[in-house]
């Protein structure tokens, strides 16, 4: 859950946006405020699929449809306008991360969840195919966890999308670790291909893995088709059996939804403290219904600060259904316990069978279960620690190796070997250290979601959402020994991101650039070889173009190579022969960069052709080594950074003449960090121990340490 960014809209049809829940490949979803007071999830669809008339026509038809679903595991549709010149929809919000989120999070699940979890991922398709609707792409992301039971979603979208342009530019429908056999060789679907996908995601939940296992997408499903389940995180019993049935290549072998109920119905309930749900899980739920209070007393703020609405619903009303006011005292005890109440009561309701869905209790109640596990429990994911914890080292200890600034200003991330911290730089006040361990690269996207990646034996990427410092999600192969490590490098929007890969997770090995679509965690397009290591990776080029700083065995012929970020091919290389490429620094509008020579010599390289645009005039020998290059936001400075030890001082050019405007009389030092606003700069000094902000007139307003 993220803050509204200025180019969200504040109202949508009646209702009104409250913050920014996430994004995918069809659009956008918010946090919203409906017409008669309820939370709701709205989902906006993408300006390219608006101006599609096939696909306008199917997702009006399977909206009216989902409307019809009705039932304890499927967030109801609240409203929707197919025909509004952006269509969209809103169903019930539920505050709770997604299967896949909890798992990869908190690991996976007890065996006595996993029948609780099969049950209601059945009843759920049940009541979707009730409605002559099916799935089409059940997997661990569209499955919301609560305490009443999972709560399947997207249900029809799969649908909306065939033949428009996200499956014409070669998205598949569906997701290849959990789609069906039949769909993977297009001979349509059926209840029972939703019933396939049902037993990879309980998989998934028992094991952290896909039943056929992770990998490349044509790898994948070549396994579904030809290869068999690993089912051995999976205890002998009635759901072993009904989960081999379900993941029958002939769909003809399958059960029926009706056929799993009847197996697992008369099993018992589970006698976890915490209902169904493991601890780490209820953790989760009660911090995202943490933020959900958080944005609705804003609202509520907002709202007493503006003259009195007829119409608007007063505080209680406005809470949302199922979630009461906080009442005054221990609010997070008391919420904790609840849910555990609820938990335990709903985890009976999905085993025996009924048909009600329970909500959580509007107030009072008690139990005598403890409160979910702290962080420092084992089990927990912790992933943030707050500044007021007392950390035992500076989170500014030992090396910086990249500063970035927040879209709005406000806030600086400093990457670095002793980790991420995030601060308030007007206050030079730490705000939070995110993850806890050191990331060897990452990389920042404008609306806060963040990549790190952890040196080779990671074996994946981890993004984080900045704001809160939770885990989103992660990246990589994790049977493939490749080793995911380094560079990750965003597109401008945000929406794919380049990952570089250890070939056989050898450190000796050479390197692999792959392109993931961040929504979808899948590669896509050409794998790309790198004859060496990799030192730096950008977009640039209006995303078109890949550039690195790639260092060949020798450790002393780095070049700059730029690949056709859609083919893979490499078209050039700059350096190698001509003089070893120290550093490069794109310009804003990424048409141009910048980059350094071990002679010192920086010029200015078109990335289009690889033609030199000009030279910079070197500086003089005050300034013994540029260790770093960087532009100001609006193109107009090039900065040569300093070592930023002592009397270390940097160069300033003008990247349109050549001109050096300062030569060692301004403390720019490496890494370094333009803020928005084009007045300030953030640099580390002393190699990172001590984060320097400079104004205009290059003099330190803000020290970090």
């Amino acid at each position: 859950m993220r803050p509204l960014a200025p180019d969200d809209p504040q109202r949508i049809g009646p209702h009104r946006l409250l913050a920014r829940l996430g994004a995918g490949g069809m659009g956008r979803v918010y946090l919203a405020r409906t017409a008669d007071g309820h939370l709701a999830a709205l989902k906006v669809v993408r300006e390219d699929l608006a101006h599609d008339l096939l696909f306008r026509a199917r997702f009006a038809r399977e909206v009216r449809a989902a409307g019809r679903v009705r039932g304890p595991f499927t967030p109801a549709v609240a409203d929707a306008d197919t025909e509004a010149d952006v269509p969209w929809m809103a169903t019930e919000y539920v505050p709770g991360p997604t299967l896949k989120q909890a798992v990869l999070s908190g690991g996976p699940f007890p065996p006595e969840s996993l029948p609780v979890l099969t049950l209601g991922l059945a009843r759920a398709l049940a009541t979707i195919h009730e409605a002559g609707l099916m799935h089409r792409d059940l997997k661990p992301s569209n499955v919301l966890l609560s305490p009443r039971g999972p709560q399947v979603i997207d249900f029809g979208i799969a649908r909306a999308v065939e033949g428009t342009v996200l499956t014409r530019t070669g998205q598949t429908l569906g997701t290849p670790a959990y789609t069906s056999p039949e769909q993977v060789v297009g001979e349509g679907v059926s209840p029972k291909s939703d019933v396939f996908s049902l037993a990879g995601t309980v998989v998934f939940a028992a094991s952290g893995e896909p039943p056929f296992g992770p990998g490349r997408p044509g790898e994948v499903l070549r396994r579904v088709m030809t290869g068999e389940p690993n089912l051995d995180v999976i205890t002998e019993g009635p759901l072993r059996d009904v989960l081999s049935r379900c993941l029958a290549k002939d769909p003809d072998e399958r059960p029926e939804t009706a056929d799993i109920l009847s197996a697992l119905e008369s099993l018992p309930p589970p006698t976890a403290e915490h209902g169904w749900l493991p601890s780490p899980v209820t953790e989760q739920i009660d911090l995202q219904r943490d933020r959900t209070r958080s944005v609705e007393e804003a609202e509520r703020t907002t709202e007493a600060m503006a003259p009195p609405a007829r119409g608007v619903p007063g505080p209680e009303e406005a809470a949302g259904a199922g979630d009461a006011v906080p009442p005054t005292g221990p609010a997070g005890t008391r919420r904790r316990r609840r849910a555990a109440v609820a938990a335990a009561a709903a985890a009976v309701v999905v085993l025996g069978g009924t048909a009600l869905a329970l909500t959580l209790p509007s107030g009072g109640g008690t139990s005598t279960a403890e409160p979910s596990a702290s962080p420092s429990e084992p089990g927990a994911s912790p992933s943030t620690s707050e500044a007021s914890a007392e950390p035992d080292s500076s989170p500014l200890a030992g090396w910086a190796y990249d500063l970035v600034f927040s879209e709005d200003g406000e806030t600086l991330y400093v990457f670095g070997t002793a980790g991420v911290s995030v601060w308030d730089w007007r206050a030079q006040e730490l705000i939070r250290v995110i993850g806890g361990a050191a990331p060897q690269a990452a990389a920042l996207r404008p609306d806060g979601l963040f990549a790190t990646g952890y040196g080779i034996g990671s074996e994946h990427v981890t993004l984080w959402d900045a704001a809160t410092g939770e885990e989103i999600t992660r990246l990589g192969y994790d049977n493939e020994g490749r080793g995911f490590y380094d560079m990750p490098a965003f597109t401008s929007d945000g929406s794919r991101l380049a990952l570089v890969a250890a070939e056989g997770g050898d450190p000796d090995g050479d390197r692999l650039i792959q392109v993931w679509d961040v929504e979808e965690e899948t590669p896509e397009g050409p794998e790309i070889p790198v004859d060496g290591l990799i030192g730096d990776l950008v977009f640039a080029l209006d995303d078109t173009r890949l550039v690195g700083v790639v260092t060949d065995r020798s450790w002393n012929n780095d070049h700059v190579a730029v690949w056709d970020a859609r083919t893979g091919e490499e078209l050039y290389r700059i350096g190698g022969e001509d003089g070893v490429i120290f550093h490069l620094a794109p310009s804003p509008d990424g048409r141009t960069m910048a980059v350094r020579t071990e002679d010192r010599t920086v010029r200015v390289v078109d990335i289009a052709t690889g033609n030199a645009v000009r030279a910079m005039a070197e500086p003089g020998e005050e300034h013994e080594a540029i260790t770093g290059l960087g532009y100001s936001v609006d193109g107009d400075r090039l900065y040569g950074a300093a070592y930023g030890w002592a009397d270390d001082r940097g160069s300033v050019w003008d990247p349109r003449t050549g001109e050096l405007l300062h030569d060692a009389d301004v403390m720019v030092y490496g890494p370094m960090g333009a803020h928005p606003d084009g007045e300030h700069l953030a640099v580390a000094a002393d190699g990172g121990g001590r984060i320097l902000i400079l104004d205009g007139a290059y003099t330190t307003v803000a020290e970090l340490t």
